[in-house]
């Protein structure tokens, strides 16, 4: 554990003990069965916490309760954390100690090697969370998700009338200050930083951008910094919806944004470089729009502005079906809570970061050996 999550304990783990008495807690039973979260280390803790809301939200859309299993002092780290608050203050998430076990039937997610003989697991079925840059080879690769207070505000239906809205224009909102031009997309990606994009875009189509939304325009991009001109996240997705495409501009340390995916969930369609970051990789023609470089970028608006109606419109629906079969994370965690035997599927590959937090030459395994578990 980091020092600073030591020195910051006496205040956080209080932040800690009020968030998980949040008055939202509900106590009525789910018949679902519980995804537990086995951490020992804080590897989910990056960009604020947000993949651990992000786990426990889409845990909520399926109606499993979650239970988070770790250290006073790695709970009290989590609360510090912006998202790991709301993670905390979620009604079905609860803590325990690291000594007692999952209610039983679990689905528990490791953070290290399950095999470790001080887990109490109670033959709990364990699936270890492969936190990195790439998939690990031969796993099932969770898709990254929406940003949580998306996925919390998702609601059944919703996005059916969003994908049949009328779409116009092209469309990019988004933070544009200077760390989304660092030379590490290039370097570490091989693909333009999101300043890079805009930039290109902004010189070279400029009597066509706006600041605003495309009002109907085929021919508008629109290039929105959302640090100036934020948009209210109740109306972030109707946004995105209203535009027939998406800019999909590289985060800041690695080029997959929860801003694709949620573009993709309405039918908005991708303008993308790194399509091949997406498992299984997008097509160009099919179910994005794909370039590599500046030059492919500006070649990329062209076809898209010779591009027919209903070419565009078989594009959305390809779009909206790679989102539902791939896509999808409750889909995905109802199907791994309910379907697949961890038998054969004791890993889980989340390539959400820029570096790997396991070892490739010897990832960890969620199967636990029968001798080091108790009987449930």
């Amino acid at each position: 554990m980091k020092l600073k999550h030591l020195l910051r304990y006496p205040f956080d783990i209080r932040l800690a003990e009020q968030q998980l008495a949040s008055p939202a807690k509900s106590a009525s039973e789910s018949s679902a069965a519980t995804i537990g979260m086995d951490l020992y280390a804080d590897h989910l803790l990056f960009d604020g916490g947000r993949h651990l809301a992000c786990l426990a939200a889409l845990a909520g859309k399926i109606g499993s309760p979650v239970v988070l299993r770790c250290s006073r002092v790695l709970l009290a780290a989590i609360a510090h954390k912006p998202h790991g608050g709301r993670f905390l203050a979620m009604p079905h998430v609860n803590w325990i100690e690291p000594s007692r076990p999952f209610p039983p039937h679990s689905l528990v997610l490791l953070d290290v090697d399950g095999g470790r003989a001080d887990r109490v697991l109670s033959r709990q079925r364990t699936v270890a969370m492969l936190i990195g840059r790439e998939p690990a080879a031969k796993t099932l690769v969770m898709p990254y998700p929406m940003h949580p207070q998306q996925i919390q505000d998702s609601i059944d239906g919703r996005f059916n009338t969003l994908r049949t809205q009328m779409k116009a224009g092209i469309f990019f909102a988004g933070n544009q200050n200077r760390r989304y031009g660092r030379d590490s997309m290039h370097s570490e990606f091989g693909v333009l930083s999101r300043l890079e994009i805009v930039s290109t875009l902004s010189k070279t189509f400029d009597v066509r951008i706006s600041a605003r939304e495309a009002d109907g325009r085929d021919d508008r991009i629109v290039l929105r910094d959302s640090a100036v001109d934020p948009i209210p996240a109740q109306d972030w997705m109707a946004t995105l919806a209203s535009h027939q495409f998406f800019l999909c501009c590289p985060g800041a340390s690695q080029p997959v944004c929860h801003n694709a995916i949620e573009a993709m969930s309405v039918g908005t369609i991708p303008i993308i470089e790194y399509a091949d970051r997406f498992h299984p990789e997008l097509v160009d023609g099919v179910n994005a729009i794909c370039f590599r470089g500046r030059k492919g970028l500006i070649a990329a608006i062209r076809r898209i502005d010779s591009m027919p109606p209903e070419k565009r419109a078989r594009l959305s629906r390809n779009v909206c079906q790679h989102y539902d079969e791939h896509l999808d994370g409750a889909r995905f965690l109802k199907r791994l809570r309910d379907e697949l035997n961890t038998d054969f599927v004791d890993q889980v590959s989340m390539p959400f970061h820029n570096r790997n937090f396991f070892s490739t030459a010897s990832p960890p395994s969620g199967r636990v050996p029968l001798s080091h578990s108790r009987a449930a």
